[in-house]
């Protein structure tokens, strides 16, 4: 099939819409590799936007490699606190890649910060990628906002009269005390704005303490149900919901639906390790870890010659005035590797 611009009888799909749905680059990106003649089809350069490609039968390549036809992925991620929302990180530090393990070569759709838990939706698909981090479908967003002193009626009111955030007045859907926990007290903020630690710079003007947060929903889509740190596929019921919501058509969810696979079961985890106060006591983390991942019973810490730790001293020691002091050695400082530091 040769490409063709022709608009009155259109046939195919865009050239850049199937470069985004491969994973390639998104949209917009495609768009310039196309400018810059980047990019044949069917041994022909094509430079003009809006060329038409039958998506199946014609021969794609980018730089000369051809376009490999990829099933699209659509996941959801529990992000936990403490990993950085890219695909690679020069300084080394823990990703959300690290947490998903798929053969598709899948990104993050928006971002969020490194200490703010919660839904990401990762794909490959990059016309998916683009219509839900633009503006104009208004996508909601619902955070939960953990703090630690209740905020008065006041501060409430204030958030949902709206607040100016980077030059934008950022005027929530919806404002309320949720409910009041153990963590502390949950505000419930939805919102359409998808800029930078909005919502942190939004309880910072109505001097709201942020202990905790968490992005519970994206539009349809919620993160309910999903352990933290683990990931699994869109259902074909959420997809088809998602696809509505950002002007894609139930056809085009069933055609997603029926080209990808799907795990649908959560997979993965993550658990905070515990803070290591001395060099010698990595094998009792070791153990801990073990025990919350295979269900262990609690393991009987053993305390080793050297550990900085004091010996327990037995009956009869103590009869016979033995043992030691009962003093535990100082412990030295170390730095740990944890998620967001260097690895």
């Amino acid at each position: 099939m040769t490409p063709t611009n022709d608009t009155h009888q259109p046939q195919g799909e865009r050239l850049q819409r199937v470069l985004a749905q491969r994973g390639v680059a998104s949209r917009r990106a495609s768009e310039d590799l196309i400018r810059e003649g980047r990019v044949q089809v069917n041994g022909q350069v094509v430079t003009e936007l809006g060329t038409r490609v039958d998506a199946i039968h014609d021969k794609i390549t980018v730089d000369g490699k051809p376009l490999a036809r990829q099933k699209p992925r659509y996941l959801l991620l529990n992000k936990p606190p403490g990993f950085i929302t890219t695909v690679s990180d020069e300084r080394s530090r823990w990703t959300v890649m690290d947490l998903i393990n798929v053969p598709e070569r899948v990104y993050p759709v928006g971002r969020l910060d490194r200490e703010t838990q919660g839904l990401l939706l990762l794909t490959n698909d990059g016309e998916v990628a683009n219509r839900v981090m633009h503006p104009r479908y208004k996508l909601s967003k619902e955070y939960q906002v953990v703090t630690d002193r209740r905020p008065n009626d006041g501060q409430l009111q204030e958030l949902r009269d709206g607040v100016l955030v980077q030059d934008k007045l950022v005027v929530p859907d919806e404002v309320r005390l949720l409910r009041e926990t153990a963590e502390g007290i949950i505000i419930k903020l939805v919102i359409h704005e998808g800029m930078f630690h909005v919502v942190r710079q939004m309880m910072d003007k109505v001097n709201i303490n942020v202990v905790k947060l968490r992005r519970q929903r994206v539009g349809p889509i919620s993160v309910s149900g999903i352990p933290l740190g683990a990931w699994r596929d869109l259902t074909p019921g959420e997809l088809e919901q998602l696809f509505e919501a950002i002007g894609l058509s139930r056809e085009e969810a069933e055609k997603a639906n029926a080209r990808r696979p799907m795990q649908l079961e959560p997979m993965g985890g993550y658990t905070p390790t515990p803070k290591i106060r001395h060099p010698k006591r990595y094998a009792e983390v070791a153990r801990h870890r073990e025990k919350l991942e295979h269900g262990a019973e609690h393991v009987r810490k053993q305390p080793r010659e050297g550990s900085g730790f004091s010996r327990r001293t037995s009956p009869s020691a103590k009869s016979n005035g033995g043992g030691t002091s009962g003093k535990a050695r100082s412990s030295q400082s170390h730095r740990t590797r944890r998620p967001g530091g260097s690895r």
